[in-house]
């Protein structure tokens, strides 16, 4: 007798190309900029839509097209809450520098960026499931935790992991060069420090999910 066919499972890879990520998230923060009603909307949709595919793609995995609507979907209720914890920030902290619509902009590309890197951490670390198809309900599960952690990681309560910086035993720099390499070196930083928050707010979201932490 032949043998019985054995379950199709997902096979993972190595970490998202954070560059080709970065650069379709530039393309969402431009999208935004658009001033044409509903076309920024429409564009921010493709943006997502195919940073979902690449992700599931390279852990060989496929997306119902239901599903890839989803997650896709710039609109949400969690989205609206989003942009009115931003305005809040904005109101305390930016009140001088310019109109909302910096920091709503900076949001969406934040939302965008978390789709795609928590995505693929859900794919890599968290999901229950070795299926090769996601269909409509897990992406709702996913789509709902994303949105709950970005808004998490905009919290001051939240705790995430710390990196630790190497210094010499002794620094010949004068106080300039100090305070300019620090300048520079908490900058270079600023993306990892995101990544960090979005990670710590998505595994807390995780652990409370039981759809997503049990299956």
């Amino acid at each position: 007798m032949p043998d019985a066919p054995s379950p199709v499972v997902a096979m993972t890879t190595t970490s998202p190309p954070s560059g080709r990520l970065a650069v379709l998230t530039a393309y969402a923060i431009a999208a935004n900029t658009i001033p044409v009603p509903f076309l920024p909307e429409r564009v921010l949709a493709r943006i997502r839509g195919a940073i979902v595919q690449d992700v599931v793609s390279r852990h060989g995995m496929s997306v119902t097209s239901d599903a890839r609507k989803i997650l896709a979907e710039p609109s949400s209720d969690q989205r609206t809450r989003l942009a009115r914890a931003a305005e809040g920030v904005a109101r305390q902290i930016l009140q001088r520098l310019g109109p909302l619509g910096v920091l709503s902009t900076i949001s969406r590309g934040l939302e965008v960026y978390a789709l795609g890197h928590l995505l693929d951490r859900y794919l890599r670390e968290a999901r229950p499931s070795a299926t090769v198809r996601m269909h409509l309900e897990e992406a709702q599960r996913v789509r709902g935790a994303i949105d709950k952690a970005v808004l998490r990681a905009l919290s001051p309560a939240l705790r995430p992991s710390e990196t630790t910086m190497t210094s010499s035993h002794e620094d010949l720099r004068d106080e300039f060069t100090r305070w300019v390499d620090a300048a520079l070196l908490t900058s270079a930083a600023l993306p990892s420090y995101v990544e960090r928050r979005l990670e710590a707010a998505f595994d807390q979201v995780i652990a409370e999910t039981p759809g997503l932490r049990d299956g």
